[in-house]
């Protein structure tokens, strides 16, 4: 699998390198195999106390927080570090699935975090980077995980269309205005609309896997995909404003 992080870049400057580092994968499917395999492990209680996960110095991290030391919370700082070297394609894709699928209440905790890595994106950053505060959030693992596992088949069938193609629109030039893209999506992510989640979701999960796979065409299809999903959040809140217009009317007249 190619890389989507720049040659030559550094990895997180918070977290060591990771054993399952972007290049040890083969297929998108085999990042989704070694993300459940440490999900389903439970150990460290440290890692169900956010305070106390806040509060590890910044050189422990990767030590002290693996995806394997958990058991029934997962937090943010787990799925960054479980992912290890891997740069900001596969955050993405496991940040957006549980909004596409999705799984209720995840749309802010982990729309803020994508904003973030958007803007880096768009800043020229080689590797994603979180405030500690932020990798201490977490949630539910058995819904998290289990909305990774419900996801990996239409993973593996997306992926027989994956390929190196069209690389301009890939390259680390165009990853500044996919950073853009993704901060705007992400922040629509994040509004509590009823099920407004979900489109601008798989319009980051796109691109997410364009990244990953170097593949212009997926790019693409998540910009396409990014431009209907502003249109139809538009047409709600518009919709819902007009309702709400006519509710204010009838209550005063």
């Amino acid at each position: 699998m190619s890389k989507d992080r720049p040659p030559g870049s550094s990895p997180r400057s918070y977290d060591a390198p990771h054993p399952s580092a972007e290049g040890s994968c083969a297929r998108v499917s085999d990042l989704l195999d070694d993300f459940l395999t440490r999900g389903a492990a439970t150990g460290d209680p440290l890692s169900n106390d956010p305070a106390a996960l806040s509060r590890i110095p910044l050189g422990e991290t990767s030590s002290r927080i693996s995806l394997g030391e958990t058991s029934s919370r997962i937090s943010l700082g787990e799925i960054v570090d479980a992912l290890g070297d891997r740069a900001f394609g596969a955050l993405l894709l496991i940040l957006s699935i549980p909004n596409v699928l999705p799984v209720p209440g995840l749309s802010t905790a982990t729309g803020v975090p994508m904003i973030l890595l958007g803007a880096q994106m768009a800043l020229g950053r080689h590797g994603p980077w979180l405030p500690r505060r932020m990798l201490a959030a977490s949630f539910d693992r058995k819904a998290f995980l289990g909305v990774i596992r419900r996801a990996k088949p239409w993973v593996e069938r997306v992926e027989r269309h994956l390929r190196p193609r069209m690389p301009a629109l890939a390259g680390p030039t165009a990853e500044r205005m996919l950073g853009l893209a993704v901060m705007i999506l992400a922040g629509i992510l994040s509004l509590p609309i009823v099920f407004g989640n979900q489109p601008p979701a798989f319009a980051i999960a796109l691109i997410a896997l364009g990244l990953m796979e170097s593949d212009g065409a997926f790019v693409s299809a998540g910009l396409i995909a990014g431009l209907l999903s502003i249109a139809i959040i538009a047409a709600v809140l518009l919709s819902l404003g007009q309702a709400a217009v006519a509710v204010a009317q009838q209550l005063i007249g």
